[in-house]
């Protein structure tokens, strides 16, 4: 049995109305869920899922932490992440092009598997920069070592000239530059 199918929401038997359910992103999860550039963390999802005759309404509501490489100092550390995503379900004998918000499924369906979803939001709620956060005084938590070796490498903007391209200069004769 696959792991990630634990990850379903059974809608069929319910009444309409509001349903709670709880699910938990482990390390296993991260692993199991294919080309996942997460491999640890621990994040805890709660799930609303709003049945009407029509259509399913869902909250997803993230908190916990997950392990990335900071894009600084290459190390290892915790993210935290915390997020709330809404997503209707509408209900579609024919195929239908699913929106960002909207995603359509057959009228037979009777469970939503839920795990591909949860790993997308998790991925949506990280910052576009990894980077360790700052501890309380605002000093960084990367790696010393390698941020002495950064500032030993790093160039200033006065040490480059800009290589001048000489396919602009008739463009430029043109327009009196």
């Amino acid at each position: 049995m696959n792991y990630l199918s634990q990850y379903t929401i059974p809608f069929s038997g319910l009444k309409e109305g509001k349903h709670l359910f709880d699910f938990k992103a482990d390390d296993r999860f991260f692993t199991s869920s294919e080309e996942s550039e997460i491999e640890k963390g621990n994040v805890d999802i709660v799930i609303e899922l709003e049945k009407r005759s029509t259509y399913l309404g869902l909250v997803f509501t993230l908190k916990g932490e997950v392990e990335l490489t900071c894009d600084r100092c290459l190390e290892n550390y915790m993210q935290p992440i915390k997020s709330q995503n809404n997503l209707l379900v509408k209900f579609s004998e024919e195929e239908i092009e699913e929106d960002a918000e909207i995603i359509y499924i057959h009228p037979n369906d009777h469970q939503l598997e839920v795990a591909h979803l949860i790993y997308e939001f998790i991925v949506l709620s990280l910052p576009i920069r990894h980077l360790h956060p700052n501890d309380k005084n605002g000093k960084s938590l990367c790696n010393p070592e390698m941020l002495r070796k950064l500032d030993e490498y790093k160039s200033s903007a006065k040490d480059i000239e800009p290589a001048e391209d000489p396919r602009w200069n008739e463009l430029k004769k043109i327009i009196g530059n």
